[in-house]
């Protein structure tokens, strides 16, 4: 079975714009380091800020977290343009290649932890 014209120049250009996007998150991940940054579940417990207890993987120029808890408790997800852009691709690489590291853990992984200061 032939594809048509009509058919072949859309899907001709749906691979162009896909592999044009992969290889510039590559570029951007390749040049991209692991950064501080807050989960949200440990605070200092004098004025309720986040302290920096993870380090994630950021490919240059971007910046995206997909679960913060913020002080009220709920879960959100906060980024750059580019983060939000590339942000399958960031969820995949964190997932298979740059791990997310865990700096102070809190005791009972649901709740908040206080930092004493």
């Amino acid at each position: 079975m032939k594809l048509q014209k009509p058919v072949i120049v859309p899907l001709l250009g749906i691979f162009i714009s896909l592999t044009i996007y992969v290889v510039t998150y590559i570029i951007l991940s390749s040049l991209g380091g692991y950064y501080y940054n807050q989960s949200g579940k440990v605070r200092y417990r004098s004025i309720g800020l986040s302290v920096s207890d993870i380090t994630t993987w950021n490919p240059k120029g971007c910046w995206y977290q997909a679960k913060f808890k913020n002080t009220k408790g709920i879960y959100v997800s906060r980024g750059n343009d580019l983060g939000y852009l590339f942000s399958p691709l960031i969820i995949l690489d964190r997932k298979y290649f740059h791990p997310t590291q865990i700096l102070i853990e809190p005791e009972h992984p649901d709740e908040t932890y206080w930092f004493p200061l």
